[in-house]
């Protein structure tokens, strides 16, 4: 028989379900080292249980202040309707060598260089942080910068065939409702507690046969689903069928569509083809099941050289993941399906130094230099840009923004400081991550503008640890002050009411000298036309408001949709490049929220020592004092569970900045202990709101 069969064929059982038979050796570290690994990870943040015995011991009263996120997730509008035809809705699965990464740690590192953090969030529609845990959550850093950004955070629990006890996932009681199942409730309180919003189910290993009946874990997925009255989003991975076999469908279909249906949505296996795609529309179409749930996973690293004896495949079947990630994208979207995307990480993890111009190759179809390097040999072969097939180019592009807010500060993962003044904390280096401060971003340039006569761009910058959008011209052929050329940069797409309610402004310094005789300033897109808000001639700092509308034609069915800078006349000679603008923050927010005035407090500042042997430190503690919840929240800004109004606070300690805080703790990093064991410590501490604004500030002297 095997003579008659190609290789892909004998290969296949061991990819379509099999492997769960011979479990892989555990060769990593031992159940001690691990239990010292999770409580030194505790201090960075992070939250993970590597068993059932960890699982079923945990109550909120055993985590870690430093391991809630605080930000809650900013409910943006549904996508445009007619831009979004032939778009994918997308998922990320973000597995980025384990995860769990220094860089991802509530109070940020010194770094070398760019490690991953994706600037693309107003395309994701959700993203699912996975790691090889039974139960992985999401850091806080990720969750704050996703959810600020209107993305839903999902954490993974995963039974791999090592997998001991995974028969814990069914057991249950019943009661007069029918059944109650224990981990059901845990796995719920736990996303609330620590502030993300469901789970992705990832079952590589049957049950045992005295467990087992599909009925029963249908019932669980139902109990997290509608877990209390929180929103419990999951997703349902292609690998347990229904009758109780790991073997992978790369499709929906009869073996995993009860499932699916019992979570909400299903992402497939990465090995399916055009034609598996279109008979799981029909399929879901014929159960009522929304199109957009049904996500088709996309193996970014199939695309490297891989061995004979377990290839990775993903479409396109030649060539596909990698730099061709966006062709599945495509096909996807072209049959009204969504899409998984595995590992976007890849371009960081295969081509050291080089991971964010590959990124940008993959998102954007931007090139990168034909000599970069990757793990795998000849990158520029192996890896060619794809300039026709781009993920953006199928992506569905969600609004910035609420129905009623809006705030951006430009602050990236990553910020550039000075190494004079800040060597105490950060070393010799000039980068620090912050991966939680990600603000919303400017949606990204579009490439199809070919202008000719003056070429408008953005950048962001960080100037002295601030961080700021520098505007920039390039005058490609010569023209005169007669030629009235109008130029329009969008930043932000919107869907907000523009009926007068609102209100917009900037922070922003006037760049373009006047003897240019061009003029620079933000334009607002309506239902009803642009609304010009021209900058002042001044070189200082200033703050640029107005209401959202036409002033005059104020209706309840106007709509703001766009947010740009807006550039008349020519800037100078052809061919240089002329600033014209920076700007610092943006906001819109309702006109009830600007004259909105609160009292609050900061007080009890102190440092304390915490853990034990190796996870003993030092770590700053304050209180948060102000009116009640009810008078404190502002209708149509976010709220915290955790902070209140609060959205972070500034941290300095003697004047060298430590980074923003989401709780009231942030712990001192040993050298900077050091430095002032014995001496005062002058410690200042601001809390900054949602909309930016500074809400509380106070300082005092501690001695360590």
């Amino acid at each position: 028989m095997a003579n008659l069969l190609g290789w892909k064929d004998i290969l296949r059982p061991i990819r379509d379900g099999y492997r769960h038979l011979f479990p892989t050796p555990d060769t990593g570290p031992t159940p001690e080292e691990r239990c010292k690994q999770r409580e030194k990870d505790r201090m960075n943040g992070f939250t993970y249980f590597d068993t059932f015995e960890q699982l079923e011991a945990w109550t909120e009263v055993e985590s870690d202040p430093l391991q809630r996120a605080n930000t809650p997730l900013l409910r943006r509008q549904p996508a445009n309707k007619i831009a979004s035809l032939d778009k994918s809705n997308i998922i990320l699965i973000h597995d980025y060598a384990g995860n769990y990464h220094n860089y991802e740690s509530v109070q940020g590192i010194a770094m070398d260089e760019e490690m991953y953090a994706c600037e693309y969030l107003q395309y994701i529609d959700t993203f699912i942080y996975f790691s090889h845990k039974l139960v992985c959550i999401p850091p806080p850093t990720w969750t704050n910068t996703l959810h600020r950004n209107g993305v839903s955070t999902l954490g993974t629990v995963l039974i791999e065939p090592q997998t001991a006890g995974s028969e814990k996932l069914l057991q249950y009681t019943k009661n007069g409702n029918g059944m109650v199942f224990p981990m059901a409730k845990t796995l719920g309180d736990i996303a609330r507690h620590y502030g993300f919003d469901g789970w992705l189910l990832n079952i590589e290993k049957p049950f045992p046969k005295a467990d087992w009946r599909s009925d029963i874990l249908e019932s669980f997925l139902g109990q997290l689903r509608n877990y209390s009255d929180m929103e419990m989003r999951l997703v349902w991975y292609d690998a347990l069928t229904a009758s109780n076999k790991v073997s992978y469908q790369n499709a929906l279909n009869s073996s995993n569509i009860a499932f699916a249906s019992a979570s909400g949505s299903l992402l497939t296996n990465y090995c399916w083809t055009e034609t598996d795609a279109a008979t799981s529309r029909q399929i879901a179409s014929d159960n009522k099941i929304p199109h957009r749930d049904i996500f088709f996973g996309i193996d970014v690293w199939a695309q490297n050289a891989s061995k004979l004896t377990h290839p990775r495949v993903t479409y396109p079947e030649k060539g596909g993941g990698g730099t061709n990630t966006g062709i599945a994208v495509t096909k996807v979207a072209e049959l009204g399906l969504s899409a998984g995307i595995f590992a976007p990480a890849w371009s960081f993890e295969h081509f050291p130094h080089h991971g964010r111009a590959v990124e940008q190759a993959m998102w954007e179809a931007k090139s990168f230099s034909e000599d970069t390097e990757c793990s795998c040999g000849n990158g520029s072969t192996r890896h060619q840009p794809n300039i026709d097939f781009p993920i953006l180019r199928s992506a569905k592009e969600f609004p910035a923004g609420s129905e009623s807010f809006f705030y951006a500060d430009f602050s990236r993962a990553w910020c550039e400081h000075r190494v004079e003044g800040n060597n105490v904390v950060l070393g010799c280096h000039t980068r620090h991550s912050q991966l939680g401060a990600q603000s919303i971003l400017p949606c990204p340039p579009d490439l199809s503008n070919n202008d000719e006569g003056i070429d408008l761009s953005r950048r962001l910058v960080d100037s002295d640890g601030r961080a700021m959008l520098i505007v920039e011209a390039q005058q490609k052929i010569s023209l005169t002050a007669d030629n009235h050329l109008e130029q329009l940069l969008p930043l932000y797409k919107f869907d907000m009411p523009a009926n007068g309610f609102l209100h917009f402004m900037a922070s922003c310094r006037k760049l373009l000298l006047s003897t240019t005789g061009a003029s620079i300033g933000f334009y607002l897109k309506t239902t009803r036309g642009l609304l010009l808000l021209p900058i002042p001639e001044n070189n200082s700092l200033q703050s640029i408001q107005t209401t959202v509308g036409m002033a005059s034609h104020l209706t309840a069915d106007d709509r703001l949709q766009e947010l740009g800078i807006h550039l008349r006349g020519c800037t100078n000679d052809v061919g240089e490049v002329v600033q014209l603008l920076e700007i610092f923050e943006l906001g819109i927010l309702p006109e009830s929220a600007v004259q909105k005035s609160q009292l609050f407090t900061i007080s009890n500042i102190r440092v304390e020592h915490r853990g034990q042997g190796e996870t003993t430190h030092a770590r700053l503690c304050w209180s948060f004092n102000g009116t009640s919840d009810a008078e404190a929240r502002v209708e149509g800004l976010p709220y915290s569970k955790v902070t209140g109004p609060v959205s972070y606070f500034n941290i300095q300690v003697a004047g060298l900045r430590l980074g923003r805080a989401y709780a009231m703790e942030h712990p001192l990093v040993q050298s900077l202990v050091e430095h002032f064991m014995g001496r005062e410590m002058k410690v200042d501490i601001t809390g900054i709101g949602f909309d930016g604004r500074q809400l509380v500030h106070s300082k005092t002297v501690l001695h360590v």
